[in-house]
């Protein structure tokens, strides 16, 4: 017999830990066997699916709570006709109440205006071999159409008269952002496409057109690429209603008092502005760069 028997005969607890050592390497083996089959089959391709569903439904439910929005805003439309055809007092309120909602920009509107494009340059200068990818994107980034370029527009438009207002068939409004998110164009917080970008405007066609085109204006800035923009008078223009909700959180209608102060101090203001010097006199500015240096 030889001393290794021996010596499991006197140690039976060697036999015990090694049929345990053995179940429990299985059992480890069965567990890693299984998680590694959950993890490369089923579980990953379960939390793609689900988060592409969430995200179609989430998708879907905005765009039918906007539609039903539209259908409200022209359902409120025809009941105030309605109310106004009773009584004379009641025509007078509708006509205001209508113009308030045209310039709130509630309801959908048609007139002559522009319709403005900007566009990213198809011809940026060829990056040279000695120059670095930070160096050349600061050049290149004067061939392509910022949000501030956009918002240039739009304030030049409001300056001039413009009415009406609307980017890639997006209402402006009193609360509208409009800023660039890569090659998108966030306008109300709703992804539009980007470059070319179409700002349409109704109002006075050749007052519009003179407010954009003049000397050392709007379109004088794109001296790069002159080809970046582009305007087109058009004698009839249709824009549409702002479709977003329009929730107020901390603005209320002020109280007779502070609101007739409020009305002083802008009359007042309106006034002194008067007797202030026009362009840059007595500014130390006028060397400002025409050319804006903002990235998306």
């Amino acid at each position: 017999m030889s001393v290794f028997a021996s010596q499991i005969r006197h140690k039976p607890w060697l036999t015990q830990i090694s049929i345990l050592s053995s179940i429990l390497g299985a059992l480890l083996a069965l567990s890693l066997k299984t998680q590694d089959r959950i993890r490369g089959e089923q579980a990953p391709g379960m939390r793609v699916n689900q988060l592409a569903a969430a995200y179609a439904d989430q998708r879907d439910s905005i765009a039918a709570q906007r539609k039903q929005i539209a259908d409200l805003q022209r359902n409120l439309a025809k009941y105030q006709k309605t109310a106004a055809s009773e009584s004379g007092s009641a025509i007078l309120l509708s006509n205001d109440l209508q113009k308030a909602n045209v310039l709130a920009g509630l309801v959908a509107v048609t007139g002559p205006g522009v319709v403005i494009t900007l566009r990213d340059s198809k011809n940026p200068p060829p990056k040279p071999a000695d120059m670095s990818r930070e160096s050349y994107l600061e050049i290149a980034k004067f061939y392509m159409i910022h949000d501030q370029d956009i918002q240039t527009v739009i304030n030049e438009l409001r300056a001039a008269g413009a009415e009406a207002i609307a980017v890639n068939d997006q209402r402006v409004v009193a609360t509208t952002a409009v800023r660039c998110v890569g090659p998108v164009v966030m306008v109300n917080n709703v992804q539009t496409k980007g470059s070319p970008v179409r700002i349409s405007a109704i109002g006075d066609a050749d007052t519009l057109n003179s407010a954009l085109t003049m000397t050392n204006g709007v379109r004088d800035t794109f001296v790069n690429d002159p080809s970046m923009f582009s305007l087109d008078k058009q004698t009839s223009l249709t824009l549409p209603a702002y479709a977003g909700a329009t929730p107020l959180r901390f603005a209320q209608a002020a109280q007779d008092a502070s609101a007739v102060e409020a009305q002083s101090r802008s009359i007042q203001s309106a006034k002194d502005s008067k007797s202030l010097p026009v362009g840059n006199e007595g500014n130390d500015n006028s060397d400002v760069n025409p050319q804006g240096t903002t990235t998306h």
